[in-house]
């Protein structure tokens, strides 16, 4: 199979990595005898270095031992990106458990069928998520449920101050009674040594089951095993040319319960034993701090946040000199926010391409520089892609427009307790079919056009929304565009959701007339309905399903 895209690989960069036969919480244990003195997590202030995460992590796997979470049983993890989720991540992988990373802002339903669906045996999560929880196990066949409070990494005096000022204004308080019948993860790692008898997981065993399909139908847990998890983190940590083991800090903004976040910002940093900057949530005024502050020199991200910065009108105060590589995931790049991020800052962005089928990271644009604005880039070292014909599934020649597939040893094991849905979503020879309409050009460099779901037919066309909404970022005075097809009486009608930039005005006409000027005709929406905020998933998704929702064509 041709692979014209190695002309274009970094100098540094390998066409191929090697896969250890290893599981992931080696990579832990690599990076504590290696770097033990380095800072593995910065959390507010608070360090917490390689040898003690790796103790840490010990710790937690012997106390889900000791509960009898035994090898293969499912623990959810209900944690933003607090110190607790690296702990508990590789300390339940340690124990032989496969991790369930849960969204911390779900509804008790959707937890509820999740827990159902993997058949999991605990949770562990943070104590200002207990009204749900309380909600979860009352309808579940929860065995364990243990909490954490988010003061318990907290720097001394931001303790304090947390527990006289937050804590109960904030619901960091569990009832009494839920609380009695829980357990506590500070005690239990308390209670246990730093070292012990641990299963010894296998490389082909199953490690984490990753939900996916929110945005866009039913969802589904991804399997995937330590070696896809770890040949991931290789293949990313290996595209990040030039980057120093024990020398990098990593901004962790992306949440660890995402595919993105969990390979990206924590696996990634481990492999490379870097310091993970966590910060819970994102409010732009505490990312500005916190890169003013902690210096992060990666920052691995989704377009809403670039745009924040870039947007900000004091950014260039905080000291962003120390980012040199970012990458952005899980939703298109708009050109116009690249190039805003990058004029302000002076850091390389450039946009990448992933599924949580895929570990998540497939392709990435070169960070030294020769990429395409508007591509999702290249495929990884080790990573096969092609585009198919949509319905013979003949491969198509460079220019192409069809369906993205995929090939490595990062794809998934299948879905869980799913095998139609497997066969379907791989093929007999291992490509992943990603439901993403693309072309590849003749350098070699892939361009997703839309979701197969997404597209939108209307009379003898096709639209994809990428392209209107690129023609839309262009418009000074829009800050968030998104484009989808409203079902109407007689076909579908393209509508324009907007967000306008802060103290700006505009008329519908105003943006068609702009759209006019760039496009052909069969691309111009009918309508223009203005927006205080575009919906979005938690990781940054659009959600076009939640534009589409409750209207009709022709009304607003």
């Amino acid at each position: 199979m041709s692979q014209p895209w190695l002309q274009h690989y970094p100098p540094d960069v390998p066409p191929t990595i090697e896969v250890p036969d290893i599981a992931l919480p080696a990579l832990l244990t690599r990076a504590a005898h290696e770097f033990p003195g380095v800072a593995a997590i910065r959390f507010y202030g608070q360090t917490i270095s390689y040898a003690e995460l790796d103790a840490l992590a010990n710790r937690c796997a012997l106390a889900l031992g000791a509960l009898g979470i035994s090898s293969g049983e499912r623990v959810i993890l209900l944690l933003p990106n607090v110190p607790q989720a690296v702990i508990c991540y590789y300390g339940a992988l340690r124990a032989g458990a496969t991790v369930v990373l849960a969204n911390p802002i779900f509804e008790a339903g959707a937890l509820i069928r999740q827990i159902e669906d993997a058949k999991a045996s605990a949770v562990i999560a943070l104590s200002m998520f207990h009204p749900l929880v309380a909600q979860v196990r009352a309808r579940t066949n929860l065995r364990h449920v243990i909490y954490t409070n988010l003061k318990e990494y907290l720097p001394a005096t931001q303790r304090q101050l947390f527990t006289l000022l937050r804590q109960e204004r904030e619901g960091h308080l569990v009832p009494d009674e839920e609380a009695q019948r829980s357990q506590w993860l500070a005690r239990m790692l308390e209670a246990m040594p730093q070292a012990g008898p641990l299963p010894d997981p296998e490389p082909h065993a199953l490690a984490a089951l990753l939900y996916t399909g929110g945005t866009t139908g039913e969802s589904r847990g991804v399997m995937h095993t330590h070696r896809s998890l770890v040949a991931n983190a290789i293949q990313t940590s290996t595209w990040l040319a030039g980057a120093r083991r024990g020398k990098e800090r990593v901004l962790c903004a992306i949440p660890f319960s995402h595919a993105y976040g969990m390979t990206a910002c924590m696996n990634v940093a481990i492999h490379l034993a870097s310091t993970m900057i966590l910060l819970p949530t994102f409010e732009i005024q505490n990312v500005l701090h916190s890169i003013k502050r902690e210096r992060p020199t990666l920052f691995p991200g989704v377009p809403p946040m670039y745009a924040a910065i870039a947007n900000q009108p004091n950014a260039r105060s905080y000291g962003l000199s120390s980012l040199h590589a970012c990458i952005s995931g899980a939703a298109p790049l708009p050109v116009e926010v690249q190039e805003g991020f990058e004029r302000v800052t002076r850091a390389r962005l450039v946009e990448g391409y992933g599924l949580t089928e895929a570990g998540p990271v497939t392709h990435a644009n070169p960070l030294t520089g020769g990429g395409r604005a508007g591509y999702i880039g290249l495929p990884l070292p080790s990573t096969e892609a092609k585009i198919v014909d949509m319905q013979s599934g003949a491969d198509l020649p460079a220019g192409g427009i069809g369906e993205l597939l995929v090939r490595g040893p990062q794809i998934m094991q299948g879905y869980w307790q799913r095998q139609e849905d497997t066969a379907e979503a791989i093929t007999p020879d291992g490509w992943l079919r990603t439901g993403d309409v693309a072309r590849m050009n003749t350098d070699g460099f892939f361009q997703v056009i839309e979701r197969k779901k997404e597209m939108i037919v209307a009379g003898p066309y096709n639209i994809y929304p990428r392209d209107v909404e690129e023609a839309l970022y262009e418009h000074p005075k829009i800050l968030e565009a998104a484009v989808a097809g409203i079902p109407a009486e007689e076909g579908t009608d393209l509508r324009a959701f907007v967000v306008l930039r802060q103290g700006e005005s505009a008329t519908p006409e105003e943006i068609l007339a702009f759209l006019r000027a760039r496009l052909s005709a069969y691309k111009i929406p009918g309508a223009v309905e203005f927006l205080d905020a575009l919906p979005r998933s938690f990781i940054g998704k659009v959600l076009r399903r939640v534009l589409v929702e409750g209207r009709k064509g022709g009304d607003a």
